[in-house]
This record gives structure tokens, sequence and C-alpha cells, in this order.
């Protein structure tokens, strides 16, 4: 698949037409990969305290990593999961489960996600990620804090949220494990069988077409009914 730099021309860091992606080799310098070592097909993530859409009882588990700056978590947000939720989420078959990983070349991103987590403290995570990816492109003009406080939180509650280390250390934990099971880019989802506490899956990664991605649904949940 191509590359290619961002307008600065000499960003360490590189997008795909489906994806927000850190460079490989940036990654395997500061992690000490091997330059050969194959890009990971699995991973086991833990789930408890993170924001969650669909019934606990669901067959199959989704877990999402995004970036509330990356245009492809912002297209996969606006093409993909509005036909997740009616199709799959809504009817119980499938628990959709988000976790952070903010690049480090998206200079809004760690901060919108720390204040989505704080409208998570006031039971309005979902409408915080619906404002911040809505308003996108206001990030840096109004800020995450300003864009989230539409949605009915006190602006000062979400400042005062934002300076919490527990809210930081929750955001900080899902890059590590994003770090941990080999996923650089966002966005990149985990699909597999649920479970209570740790999610295992099949890493798919980038904004894929609705088709290729509910047909990777249809294979969990056809693997998850024959494990029963």
């Amino acid at each position: 698949m191509a590359l290619a730099l961002d307008s600065s021309g000499s960003n360490p860091w590189l997008r795909t037409h489906a994806r927000c992606a850190i460079h490989s080799e940036t990654t395997q310098r500061s992690k000490h990969l091997s330059p050969s070592a194959k890009k990971p097909t699995t991973a086991t993530i833990g789930i408890k305290g993170d924001p969650v859409m669909g019934s606990p009882s669901a067959p199959v588990t989704i877990v999402q990593f995004s970036d509330f700056e990356c245009p492809y978590c912002k297209r996969f947000h606006e093409e993909t999961l509005p036909k997740l939720k009616q199709h799959y989420i809504d009817k119980g078959l499938v628990r959709f489960i988000h976790k952070d990983l903010p690049l480090p070349f998206h200079q809004n991103a760690h901060l919108a996600a720390t204040t989505a987590r704080c409208a998570q403290e006031d039971g309005k995570y979902w409408e915080a990620y619906q404002a911040l990816f809505s308003q996108q492109n206001c990030l840096n003009c109004k800020g995450p804090i300003a864009i989230t406080a539409t949605t009915g939180i006190n602006r000062n509650k979400l400042e005062q949220c934002n300076q919490d280390n527990r809210i930081k250390q929750a955001v900080d934990i899902n890059i590590s494990e994003a770090e941990l099971n080999g996923i650089r880019a966002t966005p990149t989802f985990v699909i597999g069988r649920s479970n209570r506490s740790m999610q295992n899956g099949k890493i798919i990664e980038g904004a894929i077409p609705w088709t290729e991605f509910k047909l990777a649904v249809d294979r969990a949940l056809s693997e998850a009914k024959k494990g029963n």
C-alpha cells in the first residue's frame, strides 16, 4: 500500500488512504523491534473500564483503537459505525469498546481523548465521541474542551477533570496496550468472541469499506456460535 508524507514533508510519521500510522522505522528504534518483525494478526486486550456500547452478553466484541484527530477514524465514525450499530450493536450481536490511541503528530488528540474520558465521568461519553468527530475540523480553532462542553457538561468541570492524573493514566494505559500488541495505526480493530475482562481477537487495520468490515463481523459471529 502506498505511503505518503504529511504536508510538512519532514514529519517522521506516515499516513495511508485508510489509516493514520506511526512510521515503522521510528517505532522499531523506539521499541527495539527487529526490522524483519511481522505485523501481528491477533491481540489480547484488557477491556475493564473502557467506554462500551452494546449488550455485555453480545457474542462478539469489537475493540476499537482510535484517534479523535485522525480523518480515517472520522470516516469509520461517519460511514461504518452507524451501520454497525443498526445491524449488530442494537440487535445485541456485538459489543463495541473504544480505546484511545492518540498519535504523536496530532496535537489535539491526547487532550480530546482525556476530555472524552471526562465526559464518561458524567455519563456522556458517546455524546462527546459524536461531538469530537463531528467537529474534527474545529479541534484547532475551538479545542476539545469547548467542543465537548456542547454536550451540556460545564467547561470548568472539564478543565478541572483534565488535571486528574487518573484520567490521563487511563489514556496512557490504552497507548501502552496498543504498543504491547504491535498496534501502530488508527483506526485498528480487534474482533473476536466476547470475554469478560480480557478480549482476544483478530486485528483489522484501517477504515476498510463496510462490506469488508461486515464480512469480518459475520465471520466472528459464526466462529463464536461454533464455540458455544
